[in-house]
C-alpha cells in the first residue's frame, strides 16, 4: 500500500505552491531595486550572503543593510497579504 500523497494531493500542492510563487512575484515589484537584491540575497537563497558582505557592496554598514532587509520583507509581507485578501 503506498502511503503517499494522492494524485489530486499532488495536484492541488502544487497549484498552491504556483499561487504563492505568483504573490511573491507580485509582492517584489513592490521593492525597489536594491530592496529585491537584498532580499533574494538574505531571504531566498539556500547560502544566504553575509550582512558584511551587503554592506561592502554597497558601501553602507550592516546595520544599514539589517534595516533594509526587514524593510524589504515586511513590505512582501504586507503585499502578499493584501494580494490572499483581494485574489
Amino acid at each position: 500500500e503506498d502511503d503517499g500523497l494522492s494524485p489530486e494531493a499532488i495536484v492541488i500542492k502544487g497549484q498552491e505552491a504556483e499561487v504563492r510563487h505568483q504573490y511573491l512575484e507580485l509582492a517584489m515589484e513592490e521593492l525597489t531595486e536594491r530592496e529585491r537584491h537584498i532580499f533574494i540575497e538574505r531571504r531566498l537563497t539556500d547560502d544566504p550572503i553575509t550582512l558584511e558582505a551587503l554592506g561592502k557592496h554597497y558601501g553602507i554598514s550592516r546595520e544599514r543593510i539589517r534595516q533594509l532587509e526587514n524593510r524589504a520583507f515586511n513590505k512582501v509581507q504586507q503585499a502578499i497579504h493584501k494580494s490572499a485578501i483581494e485574489g
